[in-house]
């Protein structure tokens, strides 16, 4: 009788496997949760770092719009007041030189801003 073991002790001990392995599955689970929730909190943290790098660009890039826009507007203006004083425009419609030396200088602050080069 040594050999046959009675069938109780077999339940008792496939219930213990069962439970073993199910608890093995859920602390598993636990773990990868709290490894998710790290990851989340770190991504969260990156995220904030982030934003603070974007605002500070943003804020940057609106300050120097806003200076852009003032100049255009001068320009816009500049050229307003000099066709307002121009006599009727000739016949072969050459530019006024003000505005040739207004737009070339305009152009030529645009490439020597976009080369990072001082404006002539």
């Amino acid at each position: 009788m040594a050999l046959i073991p009675k069938p109780i002790l077999l339940y008792a001990v496939g219930g213990a496997l069962v439970i073993g392995v199910a608890s093995g599955y859920k602390v598993r689970d636990w773990q990868c949760d709290a490894s998710y929730a790290k990851a989340l909190e770190k991504a969260g943290k990156q995220r904030q770092q982030m934003q603070g790098k974007i605002d500070e660009v943003s804020t940057l890039y609106q300050a120097e719009r806003d200076k852009a826009d003032v100049v255009v507007a001068g320009e816009r203006e500049t050229i307003r007041e000099i066709y307002k004083t121009l006599p009727a425009v000739s016949a072969d419609c050459a530019p006024d030189p003000r505005i040739v030396g207004l737009l070339e200088g305009g152009i030529n602050r645009a490439n020597a801003a976009a080369a990072s080069e001082p404006s002539k």
